[in-house]
């Protein structure tokens, strides 16, 4: 079997872009997303061991987006203007690596 050049060549231009914890904000910005044409995907995370104790039993949803589509996203969360306080920027170079 002959490799090409791109078969080894990693991608990973994904951002931690945003996270919510109320599902309905996470509907709301999946219409929006999606209507403006951002490509996103979602992580879920479970709320830890200690968070469990002291109340924080929600988990968290970030919204994993793609680096160039930056400006469009954040021009989306200015016309959720009302939602803002739901939502948890966090704006971080993603760490999920996906190896081939």
């Amino acid at each position: 079997m002959v490799e090409n050049e791109y078969s080894k060549v990693k991608v990973n231009n994904e951002i931690d872009f945003c996270s919510v914890t109320d599902t309905n904000v996470k509907t709301t910005l999946e219409k929006a997303f999606m209507k403006a044409r951002v490509s996103y995907f979602l992580r879920w995370e479970k709320p830890g061991f200690f968070s469990k104790i002291f109340g924080g039993t929600k988990p968290s949803i970030v919204f994993c987006i793609n680096s160039a589509q930056i400006d469009t996203a954040e021009e989306v969360l200015k016309d959720l203007g009302d939602l803002e306080a739901d939502i948890k920027m966090i704006r971080m170079k993603s760490n999920n690596m996906i190896g081939f």
